[in-house]
């Protein structure tokens, strides 16, 4: 049986891209918080932001198919040890981080702030973006209990298992999101889907489609896919813009249609890129940054956007929000570089 440390380069490759696409969201977050609704500037941010949503699923893949691989050895020893400390020590620091800064900006630090801090990391009011730690932690506890599913199942019932998270959750949230989101309906289709839902299905679908890629027509048929939900989400907003007179964000949320759809493409299509030995290293070498970009670059962008408050179309309503991205994300890795932030072993199943 084979260990955490054996490295597939498609997953580095993944890192990255959906690193970078988790500062474009950010970025073009804090822009769409500065400007009027109905602004050019704030619809170019807007257009980015949504078409980036599948950053944060393609990270639940990547964790699906490090842990849930039969051939890979993954005791509960290491989980509970190893992996889930690891991820309680980021929450407690960097919870803490962002709660007494966002205490600063608010102008409301005082002698209670440590304790105010406690209470957010305890609750998970903290940091904007810090949601997936505890989101993924979750998942990291329950890994025994998925393993049991993808030691034991056949690829059918598997499938099986990712139609009915597809349908219930996936299909019947986003139609409710959407119902309501435009048309003011609440809760369209009445129907929970506690069992399978979620994220959770995008763990699960991270492992298949590294078991079992796709090829042929299905492989095709992905990537067709994934282009028609990009044109979908772009010009669904662009049309609901122009009919209800403002921005909907139901179209691309990370739990829809759209948004998995993009996701599924974007992990096939990694999984058939081949990288030359120097183009590795490099990806490689930014791969080991990911998780420490992730956690670093809200600082920069709270700085770029509160503190020296930097106008959202200073370049231009498209240019500026790419620039400041690619700003943020390069100076993220330059920190996490120098400050040795770097993944260890957290990028051998994140």
């Amino acid at each position: 049986m084979s260990t955490l440390n054996q490295r597939k380069n498609y997953f580095d490759l993944l890192r990255v891209i959906s690193s970078f696409a988790v500062v474009v969201i950010h970025v073009t977050s804090a822009a769409m918080n500065t400007t009027e609704v109905s602004s050019q500037t704030y619809m170019a941010n807007a257009l980015l932001n949504s078409i980036m949503r599948w950053a944060v699923p393609v990270f639940f893949m990547i964790s699906g198919a490090l842990f849930l691989d039969p051939k890979r050895e993954v005791t509960t020893k290491k989980l509970f040890t190893k992996i889930i400390p690891h991820f309680v020590i980021c929450i407690i620091i960097w919870g803490g981080i962002y709660s007494i800064l966002d205490q600063y900006l608010y102008g409301t630090l005082s002698v209670k702030s440590i304790l105010i801090a406690l209470y957010g990391i305890i609750t998970g009011n903290t940091g904007y973006h810090l949601w997936f730690l505890y989101d993924i932690l979750m998942l990291y506890i329950a890994v025994p209990i998925f393993r049991l599913i993808t030691c034991n199942a056949t690829k059918r019932q598997i499938e099986y298992a990712l139609a009915v998270w597809f349908v219930v959750s996936i299909g019947v949230e986003h139609m409710n999101m959407i119902a309501e989101d435009i048309f003011g309906i609440v809760s369209l289709l009445p129907y929970q889907a506690y069992i399978v839902s979620g994220y959770a299905g995008y763990f699960l679908l991270g492992y298949y489609l590294d078991a079992y890629p796709l090829t042929g027509k299905m492989k095709f048929g992905s990537y067709m896919l994934s282009i028609m939900s990009v044109i979908a989400i772009v010009g669904g907003k662009l049309v609901l813009a122009m009919k209800v007179g403002r921005n909907t964000a139901s179209l691309e949320i990370p739990l829809g249609v759209f948004s998995c759809m993009i996701s599924a493409g974007l992990f096939t299509a990694a999984q058939n890129i081949k990288l030359n030995e120097n183009s590795a290293k490099i990806t490689t070498a930014l791969s080991k940054t990911s998780f420490g970009v992730y956690l670093v670059h809200v600082l920069l962008v709270t700085f770029l956007y509160k503190i020296i408050a930097i106008e959202p179309n200073c370049c231009g309503d498209i240019i500026t929000p790419i620039i400041s991205s690619i700003g943020v994300y390069g100076v993220s890795i330059a920190t996490v570089s120098y400050t040795h932030l770097r993944a260890h072993e957290t990028d051998q199943y994140l």
